[in-house]
């Protein structure tokens, strides 16, 4: 039946490409300006750095000092926190390529490695600061504390992987003093060709949710049924519409709503909510990144969801001591929300630890 289901929607997806060329041309088109302009200068680097780094296994070697840290804070090997700060730093979907890499190269164990998924992929800086921020919302400010809110709500979920408990002792790395044999020129030339080749998958994915946003944007059935909940809600049918579109594609979600709204703690908790979960293209950009090495998605959209919630929460929260001269009707509720996601989040990850995940290719649906 699922099968059937997707079939179904393929021969759907055609029809409505024949039907309306020019809205899907459009689509298409700004996908493709956003992942040359913006995704491959920003990202493609980073990669090419990365791969460079875990070819040589320098990364490897410094991670050892870190173990007794880290262990005792996080229940992590110095690798997991690794992980943790280059994909900050480089944005999505980086985090879930170390975390195969460092799998494949044996130093980190299989279920390290689906453990790290749950905070290590996460949106860069350059994004935050410089699209949203400075191009998008027109104040550099707002973009620092947007990256605050990021940053913030992934250490978070950080600290509440220690509730995620390993099956294995908890020094479970095999740590290595072996230098590379590859000598520096040919490793750099695999890691531009490898980085190329994770550039060329992540445009692809972008310029696809592109075309769909675009026709879901210009349907009748969508608006609809937008305007349908934002009725039952009370909620600006507008703003669910572009909300709901911005849980495909994070960057031209983030346009819309910023278009749609002035700069209030609304509109920063919101794109708060809509970075931090990244959308389903980095869903299947992480899943292409994680291909034949057997990790699971399921924590990993579990974790991307609940992040999303603590960084809307965040955001009221911190907002105000951000922006003091904002009056802000502030009360206690969005700290006991605080709490009660906190402690939810840290029963999901006991739950996702006492069911061990089969072994099976990384997939959205499994």
């Amino acid at each position: 039946m699922r099968k059937i289901f997707m079939t179904s929607m393929v021969f759907i997806m055609m029809l409505l490409m024949l039907i309306c060329p020019k809205v899907c041309i459009e689509g298409a088109s700004s996908g493709l300006l956003l992942w040359f302009q913006k995704v491959l200068p920003s990202l493609l680097p980073f990669i090419i750095l990365i791969n460079l780094l875990c070819s040589l296994g320098i990364i490897f070697r410094c991670s050892r000092f870190l173990d007794p840290i880290t262990q005792r804070l996080f229940h992590l090997s110095g690798n997991g926190l690794i992980i943790f700060l280059l994909g900050l730093i480089s944005g999505y979907p980086m985090g879930a390529k170390l975390a195969k890499n460092l799998l494949e190269e044996g130093e980190m164990t299989y279920d390290e490695a689906q453990k790290s998924l749950c905070y290590s992929c996460n949106c860069g800086p350059l994004f935050i600061i410089g699209t949203v921020g400075t191009l998008m919302l027109q104040d550099t400010n707002i973009g620092y504390f947007l990256l605050l809110v990021h940053i913030s709500s992934a250490f978070i979920m950080l600290l509440l992987s220690r509730f995620y408990t390993l099956p294995q002792s908890p020094t479970p790395l095999l740590h290595t003093t072996r230098t590379s044999s590859l000598s520096f020129s040919t490793a750099f030339t695999s890691a531009v060709q490898n980085g190329m080749d994770t550039i060329v998958y992540v445009g692809g994915y972008i310029i696809f949710f592109s075309v769909i946003s675009n026709l879901l944007a210009h349907s009748e059935l969508y608006t609809s049924l937008t305007q349908f909940i934002g009725n039952f809600f009370g909620v600006n049918p507008t703003l669910i519409h572009s909300f709901l579109l911005s849980s495909l594609e994070f960057s031209s979600g983030s346009a819309r709503l910023t278009s749609l709204l002035p700069v209030n703690t609304t509109l920063l908790a919101l794109l708060s909510a809509v970075i931090a979960f990244g959308g389903f293209c980095v869903c299947f950009q992480s899943q292409h990144v994680l291909q034949g090495s057997n990790l699971s998605l399921k924590p990993y959209m579990y974790s991307k969801l609940l992040q999303s919630l603590l960084a809307y929460i965040l955001t009221f929260i911190l907002y105000p001591l951000w922006n003091p001269s904002l009056a802000l009707g502030f009360t206690l509720k969005w700290y006991i929300l605080l709490v009660m996601v906190l402690v939810f989040t840290a029963f999901l990850f006991k739950m996702l630890s006492s069911h061990k995940v089969p072994l099976k290719p990384a997939s959205i649906l499994s």
